[in-house]
């Protein structure tokens, strides 16, 4: 899985490390090392398979929304998945919005992160993201998009509405602030990654399973919090879903 939506077989033979020369044995092993719980929606999508899924010309198309609306829509059970990159999610977003970016592997982390018959508000740049969203979402059975909003901090707060921020910080800074006091640093990588080296005390909590981690680590909630990743993608993810928990 990558973040490309197509290739060729002579690109994978180039670049892709599970086609690089090897015996059938190494090949199993590499493949089945450091193996993480299958995502929630891989047995429901097997026997939506086997089933036949339905057209994409028979869902509800989704409906333009104010900010208002999507507010209102989140407070009687609706999940708000912002669909923005992590940096303008962290600049500001609605309360309560969890983001999973459309750059990255957008399907296969919303169907980790993402109850399969949960309602959902997207909130987006444009009509276009809104439309691929739609469609990646149903690849991995999520299909209740019943409405979206476009618009940016600026748009949400000139209507009245409360928009928060989770702050940012690049390597070099961090890694001062490490020097100065004992922060608290939650590592969002798999398994694999992180015993591959990763920042002094650093707590892992693979992204997948976070939630139901989270309280099983020593996590202060009083204290300040970092959470880092690869790049950022997942650690935006992560500190959104556990925004009541005080992750950065």
């Amino acid at each position: 899985m990558s973040k490309e939506t197509s290739s060729t077989i002579g690109e994978q033979r180039k670049f892709n490390y599970a086609l690089k020369p090897m015996t059938k044995d190494e090949f199993v092993t590499m493949m089945t090392a450091d193996l993480t719980e299958a995502p929630a929606y891989f047995p429901k999508d097997a026997e939506i398979n086997r089933s036949g899924a339905r057209d994409l010309s028979e869902l509800a198309p989704p409906k333009a929304l104010t900010a208002e609306q999507v507010m209102a829509m989140r407070s009687a059970g609706h999940i708000v998945l912002d669909i923005r990159s992590a940096e303008l999610f962290g600049v500001g977003h609605l309360p309560g919005s969890i983001n999973v970016g459309l750059g990255g592997q957008f399907a296969m982390w919303a169907g980790s992160l993402i109850p399969m018959n949960a309602d959902l508000v997207i909130v987006a740049e444009t009509s276009a993201q809104v439309d691929e969203a739609v469609v990646r979402l149903a690849r991995v059975g999520i299909e209740n998009v019943k409405g979206y909003l476009l618009g940016d901090v600026e748009s949400w707060s000139s209507e009245g509405l409360t928009v928060e921020g989770i702050r940012q910080l690049p390597v070099s800074e961090l890694n001062e602030r490490i020097a100065l006091a004992e922060l608290q640093i939650i590592d969002v990588r798999k398994p694999g990654e992180y015993n591959n080296g990763h920042v002094p005390r650093a707590l892992n909590a693979p992204l997948s399973g976070i939630e139901k981690q989270i309280d099983e680590l020593s996590v202060d909630k009083a204290k300040e919090t970092f959470v880092i990743c690869a790049g950022g993608y997942r650690s935006s993810a992560a500190a959104s879903l556990n925004a009541k928990t005080r992750l950065h």
